[in-house]
């Protein structure tokens, strides 16, 4: 399934954020499509497929005690049209 996260820290924690953003690896079941990182604040957004819920576990979870995560599962806007298209007609 596709998400697309929003990942917040507090500033005074920006160095250790930075520290270990530079070791990460995704783990095994989470395809990174794109990543980008807000230039005004401490904020970074990434889009990705996690192919089950422990592979999304393992991504966020590591990183829970200093960020905050904000997830919202997403699809391409015409297959929500065409899968909304079977309940509402």
């Amino acid at each position: 399934m596709m998400f697309i996260d929003i990942i917040t820290w507090e500033q005074k924690d920006n160095d250790e954020v930075l520290l270990r953003f530079v070791k990460w690896e995704y783990p095994e079941g989470i395809n990174v499509i794109g990543e980008w990182a807000d230039l005004s604040s401490c904020r970074y957004v990434v889009v990705y497929d996690a192919e089950n819920a422990d592979a999304y576990a393992a991504g966020t979870l590591p990183w829970r005690y200093i960020c905050k995560f904000d997830s919202f599962p997403v699809r391409e806007p015409i297959d929500v049209m065409r899968f909304m298209a079977q309940y509402t007609s």
